[in-house]
């Protein structure tokens, strides 16, 4: 069984009368790559010999991670926020350095690769929607994760856009990047909130869980064979 949350549906649950799909949007994190905080927090504080906690606070609690995946800050500006918050030296702590010990925090989840080439060879269009900053994107194509791999037709990510889900603006840039009507477009999100949006927004969503689900589900409703 695929798990949803409760009302959690595609838009039109009769399947005689369910729009086919003609665009998959997955998420990131959590769906085709798992990501860990808390291994950010503590790679910082190993290297500077800081608390982990101070780490949370600072970058996550505080806000600046959101604004930096809102494409608010860049890159120096998001360093110096975390240098500031933790007492390090600009000589000691290198913007470089600060992002890429933040950014190893992501594991690939590897079934997922067979998932999203299934549906590429069905024919039917392939996206990415995902609330991200510009270093973890960065990282995470510079690890060659299997489902990384091939041709996205479109990827939206947050921090190029100025908005993150669940917010509606963003759903309506991938919808237009889809080129096709909200009811053609299926998503899978790992987080309740952006699940419900999209269907708010009219497009056919459900919770990720784990690859077999959402291979199972992309067969239920025609996507993939």
């Amino acid at each position: 069984m695929v798990s949803k949350p409760p009302d959690q549906a595609v838009v039109n649950n009769d399947k005689d009368t369910q729009h086919k799909v003609e665009f998959v949007y997955f998420d990131l994190g959590n769906v085709l790559a798992a990501f860990d905080v808390d291994r950010a927090c503590d790679n910082l504080a190993k290297r500077f010999g800081v608390e982990a906690k101070q780490v949370l606070a600072t970058l996550w609690t505080s806000g600046a991670q959101h604004c930096y995946e809102h494409g608010h800050v860049d890159d120096e500006a998001f360093a110096t926020l975390a240098r500031e918050g933790l007492g390090l030296a600009s000589d000691a702590a290198s913007t470089d350095e600060l992002l890429d010990l933040l950014s190893d925090m992501f594991e690939p989840i590897e079934p997922m690769a067979d998932v999203v080439d299934a549906v590429r060879r069905n024919g039917v269009g392939v996206g990415i929607l995902s609330n991200t900053c510009v270093a973890h994107w960065r990282w995470i194509l510079e690890q060659d994760y299997p489902a990384l791999r091939g041709n996205f037709d479109q990827i939206v990510l947050s921090y190029e856009h100025g908005v993150m889900k669940p917010t509606a603006s963003i759903y309506k840039i991938a919808q237009r990047f889809a080129g096709c009507p909200p009811e053609a477009i299926l998503f899978l999100d790992d987080r309740h909130e952006n699940v419900e949006a999209a269907i708010q927004c009219g497009w056919q969503a459900f919770l990720f869980t784990d690859a077999p689900s959402a291979g199972e589900l992309l067969r239920c409703t025609g996507v993939i064979d």
